[in-house]
């Protein structure tokens, strides 16, 4: 599972169909969004609108966002999941580090009261099991990063302290369990005798003096997901500073004449046409060519009553085709020329009724009606 920083990254993820599912890193955001370090700068608001368009662009590829701490006490840990489910989240996750927090490798990395942190999961599942109510879903991820923490009152007891901490959060009911920074394969066994049964997750960093595991290597381990949060960050840094180090020189990534290749910085750069398609001109074409106003010339004509557009109701999408062949549901009249009239001339303050009479009307012909207000889709 690749840590994903901004929309773009989740779209090449997407594009690749060479993973399940990704996760929105916080490390990541903060670097990309803000410019900063992972040292609790990033707010809700910013992971939300992070999330949102790295949601969208990640298409049907479910996204894991970083839920940090939830962002302050049990009111803002509720508001975090109904947030990231309605950014378009897969699942959240939540940790037990202290407010403001940090990454789990920074100085100083702190760890709330074992309590605490039972009670900032709890405020997570309640919200879960609201959103499960009303129809949708979202996977709670309980995540401790007291095996790392310098919390003193540990005295080097950090391992059996992540431990009992994972323990109660699979007695609460977390989605899945993650235990950050476990040191080696003993520990890693001894984590998953104690999560028979639970869903859990290995977070890798490139870190000088910690051993990375193969996504393979992780599930002989009993790891359901194996995560790298930083290294399509690193990898985009890498080269973006290779580059400028290329055109600091006076040079250009394609130039290949007089100087070798490595230090052109040849393979930096995506062709032209790739790059293109990677970003959705092509698509975004085909979206032109398929609402072309060509295709509704004839509500232009004296017979504009009588004009059908080539809709196809049945897949909900113009297909651009000449098939003039009626697929249409027998109770969608094939002619909604007049529908459309009497929409736009409604006259009426009311803004129920004319949600009401929007709603009718695009059932009517066949399109899809977009997500409703509230957390929980048309309500």
């Amino acid at each position: 599972m690749p840590g994903v920083h901004d929309a773009l990254t989740a779209k090449l993820v997407a594009r690749s169909g060479m993973f399940e599912t990704a996760f929105m890193s916080g490390y990541g955001v903060a670097a990309s969004k803000l410019g900063d370090p992972d040292v609790g700068l990033a707010t809700l608001g910013d992971m939300v609108d992070a999330g949102r368009s790295i949601c969208r662009a990640a298409g049907d590829m479910p996204v894991v966002g970083d839920g940090d701490t939830g962002f302050g006490g049990v009111a803002n840990v509720r508001r975090t999941v109904f947030e990231y489910h309605a950014a378009g989240f897969a699942a959240v996750s939540i940790e037990d580090q202290v407010f403001p927090k940090r990454c789990a490798y920074g100085k100083g990395m702190r760890v709330v009261p074992r309590r605490d942190a039972m009670a900032r999961l709890a405020a997570a599942l309640s919200a879960r099991d609201e959103i499960r109510a009303h129809g949708g879903d979202i996977l709670v991820i309980a995540r401790t990063d007291s095996r790392l923490a310098t919390n003193a009152e540990m005295s080097g007891d950090n391992f059996k302290e992540a431990i009992l901490r994972c323990f109660e959060f699979r007695q609460l009911g977390a989605d899945v369990v993650w235990m950050e920074g476990p040191a080696g394969v003993a520990e890693m066994e001894a984590f998953h005798a104690a999560m028979e049964g639970t869903r859990t997750i290995l977070a890798q960093v490139e870190k000088p003096g910690r051993t990375m595991y193969s996504p393979e290597r992780c599930a002989e381990l009993g790891y359901d997901a194996a995560l790298f949060g930083l290294t399509l960050l690193s990898a985009s840094a890498a080269g973006v500073e290779r580059t400028l180090s290329v055109m600091g020189a006076g040079d250009h990534p394609t130039a290949v004449q007089g100087i070798k290749s490595a230090e052109s910085g040849a393979g930096l750069l995506l062709p032209f046409d790739d790059l293109y398609d990677a970003v959705g001109f092509n698509e975004h074409y085909d979206l032109e060519d398929a609402f072309d106003s060509d295709k509704f010339a004839c509500a232009e004509g004296p017979n504009a009553a009588e004009c059908e557009a080539d809709f196809d109701s049945e897949s909900d999408s113009f297909d651009g085709s000449d098939d003039t062949s009626d697929t249409s549901d027998a109770s969608v009249e094939a002619n909604w020329t007049d529908e459309v009239n009497s929409f736009y001339e409604l006259d009426t303050d009311d803004r129920a009724a004319r949600d009401d009479q929007y709603k009718k009307f695009y059932d009517q012909i066949g399109l899809k009606n977009g997500d409703g207000g509230g957390f929980f889709g048309d309500e």
